[in-house]
């Protein structure tokens, strides 16, 4: 489509590889104005025969990756001094947790509290932050399994997500849609409304446990 494009291989596993994209985008077209810190993985199974390696890899990817990314190239948009906008992506899953998924829903309500955290540091240097809470996505997800290696205690399967996302929303529709969160600055850039009830229905939850509040005597 005309665009001027630079691919790097990155593992955001590795505080130099992140390192090494940062500088790649800054000598290719001189600077940063907007980060999209999508990188993840997923690994669903009942929560009983979760271990340690299943885990482990999710959180590295999906927590651990973007704090490394959020971290420098929130350092490079501070150095360079003209603003810019920050996307991570989350999930519905990091607001309405699944037994199936947990490392996975874990790693995403961590990503809803950096990114929440990150929004408000950066704000007074003209940096926005949002959190991008995707529902059904038709991506490549349910094949993270292919980026494990040889892990011997695995214990859950990407496959699991199949019938969640299969026939959702197509990547190419998301871009729009993000899009303008961005140019709007919201805090929260969700792709449907479909999940709206049960949002509604947690939080009510977590509001009854303050109206039950017993007053000390």
């Amino acid at each position: 489509q005309g665009a001027e494009v630079e691919a790097v291989a990155t593992d955001v596993r590795k505080t130099a590889s992140v390192e090494a994209l940062a500088e790649a985008a800054t000598r290719a077209f001189g600077g940063v104005d907007l980060v999209i810190n999508n990188a993840g993985v997923y690994l669903g199974g009942e929560m009983r025969d979760v271990t340690e390696d299943d885990w482990r890899f999710v959180l590295d990817v999906n927590l651990d990756g973007v704090f490394r990314v959020g971290q420098i190239f929130s350092r490079l948009l501070r150095e360079q001094g003209r603003g810019g906008h920050i996307v991570n992506t989350a999930s519905v899953g990091g607001f309405v947790p699944h037994a199936g998924g947990l490392a996975y829903g874990v790693s995403k309500f961590g990503v809803v509290a950096y990114s929440e955290a990150q929004r408000a540091d950066l704000e007074a240097e003209g940096i926005g932050v949002s959190t991008l809470c995707p529902g059904p996505i038709d991506t490549n997800l349910p094949a993270s399994d292919r980026l494990r290696g040889d892990a011997e205690q695995a214990g859950g399967v990407s496959e699991a997500l199949s019938p969640f996302i299969r026939g959702g929303m197509k990547p190419e529709e998301v871009g729009p849609i993000v899009l303008r969160g961005i140019r709007r600055n919201l805090a929260y850039i969700f792709t449907d409304d479909g999940m709206r009830d049960f949002f509604a229905q947690r939080f009510e939850a977590i509001l009854e446990g303050f109206d039950q509040i017993v007053p000390t005597q």
